[in-house]
């Protein structure tokens, strides 16, 4: 019953605004009162998987990236994720060899958008989170769609509401929800970028360890019914099934899969470990972001049981990095 009033709610703009000032506040607290990061990690992982983790030799995925989060830091994390400056330090890195969605503008407070500057179609976020990606669709300066990508309800947005939404997830410091350290030093800003058109764009996620890769997934489906077809290094379909089932029949793999897997390689090589997100439309490669914890660490396998260890045996630390030991609370 309680579920069914809360996805009731959730249609009116009064019920997103003041259900977002809630998580700023969440986050507000979380800022002040946590000090120890190392200790409530673990004693969370604790809860959450139900044994100690082992951070001095690491076997289960699930402690390789919690290890990441205590034991390993690299600054130029946060130009990787920050969704403005990713795409310039992935220039640097591959350069041409794949297209980045066009940034049309910037914003640090949500209301100096005007529906008339922006594209006839766009996309609308900030840079330093994942909790609204805004589709706005102008058919004239006074007449729009917009909706979140990530609601499946298909609702329409206000242009005002969408804004005073933006607004309250600038006030969020996205390091403090599971310290994702990544995060903390993101400065908090609005993105209108370029709004890639498919029936069903698919997300090509690629899981490595260091230029290694362990596996990949395709994600598709999101605007319907959300899947998650997982491969092996040798594209081969894995029996897997994590936050989202696998689809009935293993989805064909695009003529440059290989390629798209060369470009992750060159992403992630310095780090123990990244997801590379990238998209393929009308045979080029798009970069889309990369991701430093997996869930924020919290894996949501469903099958198989053994998912954690698998995934674990796969992946090392370089002695360089596991020497260093550095804690950065």
């Amino acid at each position: 019953m309680i579920t069914k009033i809360k996805k009731w709610l959730k249609q009116f703009a009064f019920f997103q605004i003041l259900n977002a000032k809630r998580i700023v506040a969440i986050n507000r607290r979380r800022q002040k009162k946590i000090l120890q990061p190392k200790e409530n990690l673990i004693k969370k992982y604790e809860k959450y998987y139900n044994h100690k983790p082992d951070l001095t030799n690491p076997t289960r995925f699930s402690e390789f990236l919690l290890w990441q989060k205590l034991y390993f830091y690299k600054p130029e994390a946060t130009l990787l994720t920050d969704k403005i400056t990713a795409k310039e330090y992935v220039k640097k890195i591959i350069g041409t060899e794949i297209t980045y969605p066009k940034t049309y503008a910037t914003f640090d407070n949500a209301f100096e958008i005007s529906l008339s500057n922006l594209p006839n179609k766009s996309v609308i976020k900030c840079n330093h989170n994942n909790g609204y990606i805004f589709y706005v669709e102008k058919k004239s300066d006074k007449d729009y769609f917009i909706k979140n990508l990530k609601d499946t309800s298909k609702k329409n947005y206000n242009f005002r509401t969408m804004q005073k939404l933006l607004n309250e997830m600038l006030k969020i410091n996205f390091h403090y929800f599971h310290f994702e350290w990544n995060y903390k030093n993101i400065a908090p800003k609005i993105l209108v970028e370029e709004y890639l058109e498919a029936p069903d764009l698919c997300d090509y996620k690629f899981l490595m360890n260091y230029d290694k890769l362990m596996v990949f997934y395709i994600n598709s489906g999101r605007q319907f019914f959300e899947r998650m077809d997982f491969f092996d290094a040798d594209l081969k379909p894995l029996q897997i099934s994590e936050a989202f089932p696998p689809s009935n029949n293993p989805p064909e793999l695009p003529n440059n899969i290989l390629k798209m897997i060369e470009i992750a390689k060159k992403i992630s090589k310095d780090y123990p470990f990244l997801r590379v997100d990238l998209y393929t439309l009308n045979e080029k490669i798009y970069f889309g972001e990369a991701t430093f914890f997996h869930f924020a660490g919290w894996l949501r396998f469903k099958y198989p049981e053994n998912y954690d260890k698998w995934m674990g045996s796969k992946m090392k630390i370089k002695p360089e990095h596991m020497s260093n030991n550095i804690n950065h609370k």
